[in-house]
């Protein structure tokens, strides 16, 4: 499995890029000079106030944008073919990235006006050749409000059928209907009603997740 390098002067950066590899549970070390690199760090990571010294650093303004930007070079590319960010629409929205079949992230948003914003961070960050939106067609007073809110923002959207993506209903979360919604027509399966499924493993059980993916390409 390849890691992350981090080599950074700025200690608040450094705090930050930890607490976040270690949330998306990405293999990572920290990097005590430029010069010999170990072989299977695939990039390194570094404050955008930091010198660059090789061709795959990542001198980022934040964390989670270093993090989405090395993703694609973690799993041997340049950059992603097509990113899908999935919306689970209702008073906290559902929000998830699946680049090249992978699902990269799934969270959920403590407010409707917190969309756009996610959305415009996500486009901004992820190294990609294309880039869309599937909204769930439920819920159509917010799905109608996030359309709007996201009209400008340039990138295609698609209304999607949402049934079958919040079942079993004893685990339903938002984020996770946001990332079976991204996948429709691709990788989801809708569950059985009579499966048993646990919080703990439905991510791993319906996606290719990013650990799995870096299990697969090192």
């Amino acid at each position: 499995m390849g890691r992350v390098g981090i080599f950074t002067l700025d200690f608040k950066f450094y705090h930050d890029i930890i607490v976040d590899l270690r949330k998306w549970k990405i293999p990572f070390t920290s990097l005590e000079s430029t010069s010999n690199i170990p072989r299977d760090v695939a990039v390194v990571l570094s404050s955008e106030k930091d010198e660059r010294f090789w061709d795959r650093q990542i001198n980022a303004r934040d964390s989670t944008y270093g993090i989405r930007n090395s993703l694609p070079l973690l799993m041997n590319r340049e950059v992603f073919d097509e990113v899908v960010i999935g919306l689970d629409p209702g008073p906290y929205p559902g929000v998830a990235v699946i680049a090249d079949n992978v699902l990269t992230e799934a969270f959920e948003t403590p407010m409707i006006e917190m969309v756009r914003k996610e959305v415009m961070e996500i486009r901004d960050s992820y190294r990609y050749r294309n880039i869309s939106i599937k909204i769930g067609d439920g819920d159509k007073p917010h799905r109608d409000r996030i359309i709007q809110d996201l009209a400008e923002t340039g990138i295609d959207l698609k209304v999607v059928d949402e049934r079958n993506t919040s079942m079993p209903h004893k685990i339903h979360n938002n984020a996770l209907s946001a990332a079976r919604i991204a996948s429709l027509g691709s990788i989801f399966v809708p569950p059985r009603n009579s499966e048993k499924i646990s919080k703990k493993d439905v991510y791993d059980r319906e996606f290719l997740t990013i650990q799995a993916a870096l299990n697969n390409v090192f």
